[in-house]
């Protein structure tokens, strides 16, 4: 892989920021009945705030990337992470629900900055190898995200409040966002629009990325936020048995990160996110309509569910080639719309007809998803970039 205006260090603190997003975005679904009993709230309620909040930072991701056009890469990353230290002390020292709800906010915009930030980096970094790179890098999500599970359901067994966790998490934040002094990141250069070219927000196919990502993230974020909650209502399990539920499921999830990128090489984009995406689905359905006895098929369901999202964002900067920055700034925000809506129409399921149903809008969102891939896959099956 090729490194371009960018330092080691600069490299491995991107990784690493990977790696410690899940700390704090996937691991709320462990903390969801923690918080219920803590400020006294209904699912429904933790699910409008969720909503709540995402739907300010969608603002946030809508204008990322003109924000890194406008003040570079590395500028963007170090705003993001300063929102997220900011949102955790909040909410580790909230008294009230709504010193908590408040807190949501700069934690959420700081991961929709990083997010934008981060999937348009890696492909200006690693030129010609961008497929296999952004798997790599989302392979730390994974990793962070299956020691982020298991460490936070052992500390809860030990005792430890997730108060003292936010702020032990912020204090990693604050080592690397010191470290950022010593590192190098491209500054991405604002690209002129020539007269009459056509707008990037013309194009239907960015609107289709934006609505086959969103289903999917929704039913990948959808087991840390919920599962746990629903194998404690459902099933009785305590949030530490749902912890290694998760824990298995991004374990696996990682391994898939890892390996995936390589496969995908060889096998062609789209063709493998479609296969991956119906595999992921059957083992998803098969888990929550079974129960109890097949709840670790689900778990299994995440060595397929690892490389969707990557290696389809691999796809925006050759597609969308005149406004990737953009393109990409507006498949996030779509994604976030989704995501968020689909989380309030959850919480409020999980407390109108129950876990055992309400779960089956995973598997739900999963299939639409797989439609708008088979889509594109037919309208860019000739497009020989764009399955590179």
């Amino acid at each position: 892989m090729k490194e371009t205006k960018v330092n080691k260090l600069g490299v491995f603190l991107l990784f690493t920021l990977m790696f410690l997003a899940p700390f704090i975005e996937n691991t709320r679904g462990i903390f969801i009945p923690i918080f219920k009993e803590d400020f006294s709230v209904s699912n429904t309620a933790i699910s409008s705030m969720i909503t709540g909040v995402s739907l300010a930072g969608m603002a946030v991701t809508f204008i990322g990337g003109a924000l890194i056009e406008k003040i570079g890469q590395k500028k963007t990353v170090l705003l993001g992470i300063l929102c997220l230290i900011l949102g955790m002390v909040v909410q580790a020292l909230s008294n009230s629900y709504f010193m908590f709800f408040v807190g949501f906010i700069p934690i959420i915009a700081g991961l929709n900055i990083y997010s934008v930030a981060s999937n348009t980096m890696v492909p200006m970094i690693f030129v010609g190898s961008s497929t296999l790179a952004m798997n790599l890098f989302h392979f730390m999500y994974g990793a962070g995200s299956t020691v982020s599970q298991n460490a936070i359901g052992v500390l809860l067994d030990f005792g430890i409040t997730w108060r003292t966790i936010y702020l032990f998490i912020a204090a990693l934040y604050v080592i690397v966002l010191l470290a950022f002094k010593f590192t190098r990141f491209p500054d991405k250069q604002r690209v002129p629009v020539k007269e009459g070219e056509v707008s990037v927000f013309k194009n239907p196919m960015l609107y289709v990325f934006g609505a086959a990502l969103g289903f999917y993230v929704f039913a990948e974020q959808g087991m840390s936020l919920w599962l746990p909650n629903y194998l404690k209502e459902a099933f009785g399990l305590r949030e530490s048995i749902g912890a290694r539920y998760l824990g298995a499921f991004f374990l696996l999830f990682a391994v898939g990160r890892l390996l995936g990128g390589f496969i995908v090489q060889k096998t062609g984009v789209m063709r493998t996110v479609i296969f991956t995406e119906i595999a992921a689905l059957i083992l998803l359905f098969i888990g929550v309509f079974f129960g109890n006895s097949y709840l670790f098929v689900i778990s299994i369901s995440g060595l397929f569910f690892s490389i969707v999202f990557p290696s389809t964002m691999s796809l925006v900067s050759k597609i969308f080639k005149e406004r990737p920055g953009m393109a990409t700034g507006f498949i996030m925000t779509m994604v976030a719309f989704i995501l968020n809506s689909m989380n309030l129409v959850m919480g409020i399921l999980m407390d109108g007809i129950g876990p055992r149903l309400a779960i089956f809008l995973l598997p739900l969102s999963m299939g639409i998803s797989l439609c708008l891939m088979i889509f594109i896959r037919i309208k860019t099956k000739n497009e020989e970039t764009a399955l590179q």
